[in-house]
């Protein structure tokens, strides 16, 4: 472990202040699992709006504020197509949320949504993509088609649409589902990772931390820092539940279907394939994305040096 006075070079980071990726942050700062991988982590917390066509987080990566953020694969995609030079370079997770209804209204099934109102946090987000690809090759129709659509623009939002009883039905990030449904009035009518197998894909990572291409190219070793102070963070929280409570700050009664939930998705480590099964998951969603007109993902979505 270096000493307290070496200076060591500093990674800044954007996490929103309400999503899961923090716990892994602020436990690899608690811990120190930075400095023993030779660099120091700048956590900088912030919204969960949409600025444009960026999410908040995006935003700051694109402007060169921060070093990395955590975003999803169609995202990147985005971003590079836009003329952003960012790149996946360490995975994070299979990142899907799930559909949340009211018990007393009359959506139960998936089957039922024909006519419904749905709430999503932007049409472009890979949960309502992901839900159109599904329903269209197993049930026969577009939700698109058959449903109102709502755009909330930030998670919160969305979560406050459906509690107010403006909706049918939410498609909620992972991590919301569970104190909603532990609350008695809601459901979860269906947990889309459970969709990716109906669409003959494995379960692979869909989140990544992201880089500027520039740093990835000059300070590899930063990457690679980052990346093993990521996965002893993981193995910290995937092993210890009480360590997991303390970095969640969940003591709800619901906190071990939170913690199930979390475990299912945390994957931190490639394997080969992977990148294979996210260019079939793309192309299924690709079709439902008329804005990004996906035909496979542009050179540079993910990082071929660190992910073979």
């Amino acid at each position: 472990m270096p000493s307290e006075t070496t200076a060591l070079p500093v990674l800044r980071a954007s996490f929103e202040a309400t999503g899961s990726g923090r716990w892994l942050m602020q436990t690899i700062v608690e811990l120190e699992l930075d400095r023993n991988n030779g660099f120091e982590l700048d956590l900088a917390l912030s919204g969960d709006s949409v600025k444009g066509a960026l999410q908040a987080t995006e935003a700051r990566l694109a402007a060169g504020e921060v070093d990395f953020i955590d975003t999803d694969w169609l995202s990147i995609a985005r971003c590079r197509r836009a003329g952003l030079h960012v790149t996946g370079a360490v995975p994070y997770g299979a990142i899907f949320g799930g559909m949340v209804a009211p018990n007393a209204g009359e959506l139960r099934t998936l089957a039922d949504l024909p006519g419904m109102t749905i709430g999503v946090v932007r049409r472009q987000d890979k949960n309502w993509l992901l839900l159109r690809a599904y329903c269209k090759a197993a049930l026969g129709f577009d939700p698109a088609l058959v449903c109102q659509l709502v755009e909330a623009g930030s998670k919160s939002a969305l979560h406050e649409l459906l509690y107010g009883g403006e909706l049918d039905a939410a498609l909620l990030f992972w991590h919301q589902v569970p104190a909603l449904v532990a609350g008695g009035d809601f459901f979860e009518v269906c947990d889309l990772l459970d969709l990716l197998p109906e669409l003959g894909v494995r379960c692979v990572p869909s989140t990544f931390f992201v880089f500027q291409d520039a740093l990835v190219a000059a300070h590899p070793e930063l990457v690679r820092g980052f990346a093993a102070a990521l996965r002893a963070a993981y193995r910290v929280l995937h092993a210890d539940a009480d360590a997991w409570q303390q970095a969640t700050n969940c003591h709800r009664p619901d906190w071990q279907a939170l913690r199930g939930k979390w475990l299912s998705r945390m994957q931190p480590y490639w394997q080969p394939g992977m990148a294979a099964d996210l260019a079939k998951l793309t192309n299924y969603l690709g079709a439902f994305d008329a804005e990004a007109q996906f035909n496979g993902l542009p050179e540079g979505t993910l990082s071929a040096s660190f992910l073979q």
